[in-house]
């Protein structure tokens, strides 16, 4: 099975668990492309399609999905399966905790991408999150700043999901 990751970072946070779940997915063909370098039309290359944003200040896009944010525009994700994670600090950004995940996902989502790998909201407290739907997070969910010690537990058990949820 072949998938694109994309990802952005500024602390390299979210690289590493692109990393991460690149070495939990063995039986998946996983390209890694940073959006800094890469130009997004290289997502229309793929049917499956891995997006990775960390949520910088107040609810932005890190700073390179943010630099190409329209560019999603002229992508048709039709029949393309999206599945979405992010870094974020659920403590000191209770209101805005992983709102680059739903600013991504409604975007893509519009441009006929379907979403897969929803994530539980259980064991998080934050008090508002434009990543949470109908009770779970569009994709998973990763505080390193206060829950580093469930970083590798939640990307193993998430990529068992999204694995089958790929087929």
């Amino acid at each position: 099975m072949k998938i694109g990751l994309f990802y952005g970072t500024t602390s390299a946070a979210t690289q590493e668990v692109a990393s991460l779940i690149q070495d939990n997915m063995p039986d998946c063909e996983i390209e890694i492309f940073d959006v800094y370098e890469e130009d997004l039309g290289k997502m229309s290359e793929f049917d499956r399609i891995i997006v990775g944003c960390p949520t910088w200040d107040i609810g932005l896009l890190q700073e390179d999905w943010r630099s190409k944010f329209g560019d999603l525009d002229s992508i048709d994700f039709s029949g393309k399966k999206i599945a979405y994670f992010g870094c974020g600090d659920q403590s000191i950004y209770s209101s805005s905790f992983l709102d680059a995940l739903g600013i991504l996902e409604e975007k893509i989502s519009e441009k006929g991408g379907t979403t897969i790998g929803h994530w539980s909201t259980e064991g998080y407290g934050y008090d508002f999150s434009k990543a949470e739907k109908e009770g779970q997070f569009v994709g998973l969910a990763i505080d390193n700043d206060n829950q580093p010690e469930l970083t590798e537990e939640r990307v193993v058990a998430w990529c068992e999901k999204i694995s089958e949820e790929f087929k």
